[in-house]
């Protein structure tokens, strides 16, 4: 918790901190989701209310300096990591390209990798390393009728099924649905280095 005590004269550092914990958790959102199932709005609600509240204890902590540059600062991250996440939910397709910018290394490794025949309906293990990738950390072959199949990492899955994704491609793929385990799921974004963000069919 912030106090004054704790925190006199660095409101900004800790804006910092939780700005980029509330960037990061909502474009992981889907894994929390995948995870927690009927109780991630709860959860994700609960955390929302929190980070507003620790930003108004933040900027009444950085009003107390004479100078106003910790204000400044301070009010411009909080308006960040407010306002980013909302947008994230509000737009899904700019909080999928957003990630995958911030993590395109950890996808290019994954594009990258070996994976055997024998994997199951859900995919093979990812490396540990990349676990943070996949909704559940695996990747799995996804399959169309007359397009060419692709590496699909899950952002989020459904219970019992349906999901979206990221998709790797080594080939342009065409607007047929693919099989998002159960859901009919279509590229409706290209990324950048074969990569496609899988999401519901228009």
């Amino acid at each position: 918790m912030f106090s004054a005590k704790a925190c006199p004269a660095v409101a900004p550092t800790c804006a910092a901190l939780l700005m980029v914990t509330a960037i990061v958790v909502s474009l992981h959102r889907g894994w929390v989701m995948t995870e927690l199932w009927l109780l991630a709005l709860p959860v994700l609600g609960v955390g929302w209310l929190t980070v507003i509240a620790l930003f108004a204890i933040a900027i009444a902590i950085a009003r107390k300096p004479a100078q106003r540059w910790p204000l400044v600062s301070t009010a411009a991250m909080a308006l960040v990591g407010i306002g980013a996440p909302a947008l994230f939910v509000a737009c899904p397709e700019v909080g999928a390209w957003t990630r995958f910018w911030l993590e395109r290394p950890a996808f290019s490794a994954v594009a990258a990798l070996d994976i055997p025949d024998d994997e199951d309906y859900y995919g093979s293990p990812l490396p540990r390393h990349l676990c943070f990738v996949s909704a559940n950390c695996k990747v799995v072959t996804i399959n169309t009728v007359g397009g060419p199949p692709g590496r699909f990492v899950p952002d989020y899955l459904g219970i019992p099924d349906g999901a979206v994704g990221y998709a790797h491609f080594t080939e342009a793929p065409g607007p047929e649905p693919y099989d998002g385990f159960g859901d009919p799921i279509c590229p409706t974004m290209e990324l950048g280095g074969g990569w496609w963000w899988l999401g519901g069919c228009r």
